[in-house]
């Protein structure tokens, strides 16, 4: 279905929309082909739309959070992408320490939030980048927390348009993982925090962010950690020692700070990201017998076919 007839088709939708949109502009690696139709839903009632003409015209629909933990294909991506940072990006305090985030909010505007606010829980977040959203669904988070130790509920919308609370014991939670119900779409998310001291967070975020520009090369484009942690061990330790920090396949190079981190050094494409992935995970593999798995998410089409 070319772009000018999604066009037609969601044309009662409220909210921005945006016709063959180059994804790097909406990916922090900068990398990636073009989408056919981004739109930026003002509310429930226009999400709800956009899932019932998907669903009704066989659309694929992909709901984008702030693009730091995937890689779009050189060939773009055919249907809908779904923007939630303009409708759903309120972060405020529902009662005392319970802070209610929008899944289209950044996530370190809720970690500023609840510094303002002298509420401790969310240190652990600070300068991990992506939405509230993104960082529910992978659980994201540091050796301090996860986004697991503060959730107490989340407002999903589900494939039919229905919207429902999930307690935290409705969802299973695991290392980058979550079981959200498959096509459901996250709306907010109750945290409960505890009261502290202001001058004590800052501190601690303090500490946090000097220890994450030690490791990690934040200078650069890139997605965060390209694959996730074996158990008992650290995927960029297995890549280091199979000699490949500074590797690099065009312009995506293995960084020299952090050798989990793929970084775009200028003009980067997706093929050049996916080839270096292929080779860390053989050269892991013939080393240490271990196979390394993405963290990062690749979607879209390798070449334009429309």
């Amino acid at each position: 279905m070319r772009s000018e007839e999604l066009k037609v088709i969601f044309e009662d939708v409220q909210g921005e929309k945006r016709l063959k949109e180059s994804m790097r502009n909406y990916t922090s690696f900068h990398i990636g082909g073009a989408v056919d139709l981004l739109i930026f839903p003002e509310g429930t009632d226009d999400l709800r739309k956009i899932l019932y003409l998907c669903n009704k015209y066989k659309i694929p629909l992909f709901v984008l959070g702030f693009g730091t933990n995937i890689l779009v294909k050189d060939g773009g991506i055919r249907g809908v992408i779904v923007s939630l940072d303009k409708g759903f990006s309120e972060v405020r305090v529902v009662e005392g320490e319970t802070v209610t985030a929008g899944a289209g909010a950044g996530l370190q505007t809720m970690v500023g939030f609840a510094l303002k606010n002298e509420l401790s829980g969310m240190e652990f977040a600070v300068g991990i980048p992506g939405s509230v959203g993104g960082a529910l669904v992978m659980n994201a988070g540091t050796e301090d927390g996860e986004m697991e130790d503060v959730v107490q509920e989340v407002r999903i919308m589900t494939s039919d348009g229905e919207i429902k609370t999930l307690k935290k014991g409705d969802i299973k939670f695991s290392y980058r993982y979550s079981n959200f119900p498959a096509g459901s779409i996250l709306l907010e998310t109750d945290t409960l925090l505890k009261k502290g001291n202001g001058k004590n967070i800052k501190r601690e975020m303090e500490l946090f962010i000097h220890k994450r520009r030690l490791k990690q090369p934040l200078s650069f484009n890139s997605a965060g950690s390209v694959f996730k942690n074996p158990p008992g061990d650290f995927a960029g330790r297995l890549i280091e020692s199979a000699g490949l920090k500074g590797f690099h396949v065009g312009d995506a190079m293995l960084s020299y700070v952090h050798a989990n981190f793929i970084i775009n050094r200028g003009n980067a494409t997706a093929r050049d990201v996916l080839r270096l992935i292929e080779i860390v995970k053989e050269k892991v593999f013939t080393k240490t017998g271990i196979s390394l798995e993405e963290e990062i998410k690749i979607i879209g089409e390798d070449t334009e076919n429309n």
